[in-house]
């Protein structure tokens, strides 16, 4: 029974080996592209580590010439010449000269190598940021909507650097242990195969310490990526809505939230850090051991005749660099097991694939006049979720203008970014231009559309690249045009620096009826043959709505537009509207018609004229 259990700890113990390396193969396959450009200063790292190996070999040598033949006045060795052999201050000055030589030389080809893998490491950092970042772009808003930003964020950041010591630090640190260890072992079996026995004992306890608190401090590490993850979270969320924080008062709760983030990252990182210090330990226990039994049987043979007070004074010398790489390589197992916590959540993200992406055969879209049906579709924002729409089916003419109108969740949002593309029909087919767009390149189609949404989407940049957002290569005079029609350009003028005013995150230093005119001036701006307006007078005072709905048929006037409407007044004089009920278009036609007609519009404005809110009021 108790050979059953040792093979099974045994086979436990190799599983896990193979489970380790296999992960570590799987990560560094994933990460190797990321490599290959650092391919010749990876090689020179490693023959400046065999340079510093050498000169750790040859370090304890000048130490045991003085031991043994300056302070014990042993005959110097054949191989050096007379006037240094029988000469002890020669001797002396020699054995002095070489150890400052070999220390340093060691030192010099240390510093080297060490700046060398920094400047790999940072262009490794740059790089696999550079890709995550383009990820974070290319994925689709369905795969950001199911994971909180700060996590996203603590991946490209954070987890980044660990993946660094993972791909150059610990790839070098181990090839150097294994290096010094090779390299030692041959010396110390020369020396003493006895002591050498002896040293190698302590081997199988520090491996039975790597196992024993590998696991553990893997599994808080993980622990602890996931709440720095979690923190980000709540700070970004914060700070992105400080505005409502603010007006409701929760500056409190916020603090208590960020608190309790804080607790399980604080508990999970002293919990890891408590697992180091008692490995640490456990390594000095071991190797001081291993030391002390080499110091008693060593100090034996020298008196005994058998070993010089040089050879040990070496072959000591040579265990503490021995038990060095040993330890280094145990600490070295443990990192590349948090590093792989880190590298897993960045393999993740980068494995991830867009579901919304250009067809094999996608063509770049022609110049689109705007003609835009939706054939029988049915679609949900996820698998288990209940349908957005269901069977949604209508037909646009190019250039008119089109209200979407219905109560929350009656699907207004999400015919606009099937549109876009910004998400794919689960069944049914739409068209631009009698084509399915799933033909046109994403780019090529978007290109093509303007959306106005409703919380406008401001950058910290100048009030002239703000407008230009859509359009970078618009002149002054277009963007000056485009914010007079939109109402803005008085108010510009006014700023400081009037267009070149570098505007707060998300523009924060403007009004919101501000803020809405200079994305109306945009979307302006860019000029594109499909318009969709997200309730485009959200946040204007009256006078910036008046101004809007003035320069509402210059805004539309040749563009297919598509109008979020809240408010029905915007609406009267569209082509069309659409009443969406249930994921369907229940009602369609001009405002006068459905207003007669008794149905679910005629509901909808006759609460908006009493003054009640259709949105919150209607059954239907």
């Amino acid at each position: 029974m108790v050979e059953l259990g040792f093979n099974n700890k045994s086979r436990n113990g190799f599983s896990e080996m193979r489970n380790g390396l296999r992960r570590t193969r799987a990560a560094l396959s994933h990460f190797a592209p990321f490599l290959r450009p650092r391919k010749k200063g990876l090689i020179l790292a490693l023959v400046l580590l065999l340079l510093e190996t050498g000169t750790s070999l040859a370090g304890p040598w000048p130490l045991a010439l003085i031991l043994d033949y300056v302070i014990g006045g042993e005959r110097a060795p054949a191989y050096l010449p007379d006037s240094i052999a029988f000469n002890i201050g020669a001797l002396l000055a020699g054995a002095v000269f070489l150890l400052i030589f070999i220390t340093a030389a060691s030192r010099a080809i240390a510093a080297f190598r060490r700046y060398l893998l920094s400047k790999l490491g940072q262009q490794t950092v740059f790089d696999m940021r550079e890709a995550l970042y383009k990820k974070v772009h290319e994925l689709g808003l369905d795969y950001h909507g199911k994971r909180r930003t700060g996590d996203t964020i603590t991946r490209v950041t954070g987890d980044v650097k660990e993946v660094r010591s993972l791909l150059v630090d610990s790839i070098v640190e181990v090839g150097s242990s294994f290096l010094i260890l090779f390299g030692m072992l041959a010396v110390m079996l020369w020396m003493s195969p006895g002591l050498t026995t002896l040293a190698l004992l302590t081997v199988p306890f520090l491996f039975l310490a790597v196992r024993r608190y590998r696991k553990s401090l893997i599994e808080r590490m993980r622990v602890v990526r996931t709440r720095e993850g979690a923190i980000a979270s709540v700070i970004q969320e914060s700070i992105t809505g400080i505005r409502a924080v603010k007006i409701f008062g929760r500056e409190h709760d916020e603090l208590e939230r960020f608190r309790k983030e804080s607790r399980e990252s604080l508990k999970a990182s002293v919990d890891s850090s408590l697992i180091e210090a008692k490995f640490s330990i456990l390594l000095g226990l071991v190797g001081g051991a291993g030391t002390a039994l080499v110091l008693y049987f060593g100090t034996r043979q020298v008196l005994s005749g058998a070993l010089s007070v040089g050879d040990l004074t070496v072959f000591v010398a040579y265990l503490g660099l021995f038990l060095s790489p040993l330890w280094s390589l145990s600490r070295q197992v443990n990192q590349i097991g948090k590093s792989l916590v880190s590298g897993e959540r960045i393999i993740e993200l980068l494995s991830a694939e867009p579901t919304v992406k250009d067809a094999p055969d996608a063509h770049t879209a022609p110049p689109l006049e705007g003609r835009v049906a939706f054939e029988d579709v049915h679609f949900a924002y996820d698998e288990e979720a209940d349908e957005v729409l269901r069977g949604m089916d209508f037909e646009v003419e190019a250039g008119s203008r089109v209200a979407l109108v219905g109560v929350s969740g009656a699907g207004k949002t999400t015919v606009t970014g099937l549109i876009a593309r910004l998400y794919d029909p689960q069944e049914g087919r739409v068209l631009v231009d009698g084509e399915d767009i799933k033909q046109y390149t994403m780019k090529s189609l978007r290109d093509q559309i303007t959306f106005v949404p409703q919380e406008p989407m401001l950058f910290r940049s100048t009030v002239a690249e703000n407008i230009a957002y859509g359009k970078p290569e618009a002149s002054m005079q277009e963007i000056e045009e485009a914010a007079r029609l939109a109402g803005a350009h008085e108010f510009i003028q006014e700023m400081p620096e009037g267009y070149d005013t570098v505007l707060s995150e998300r523009g924060e230093s403007l009004s919101g009826g501000q803020r809405q005119r200079v994305s109306i001036a945009r979307a302006m701006l860019r000029d594109t043959p499909i318009l969709i307006l997200d309730e485009p007078q959200t946040g204007l005072d009256a006078e910036a709505a008046d101004a809007v709905e003035e320069n509402w048929r210059t805004l539309t006037e040749g563009r297919t537009t598509f109008v979020i409407a809240h408010e029905l007044r915007l609406v009267r004089n569209v082509d069309k509207i659409l009443v969406l009920q249930e994921g369907r278009v229940a009602e369609s036609g001009a405002h006068d018609d459905l207003v007669s007609s008794s149905g679910l519009y005629a509901r909808l404005h006759d609460l908006q004229e009493q003054g009640r809110d259709p949105v919150i009021e209607s059954g239907a």
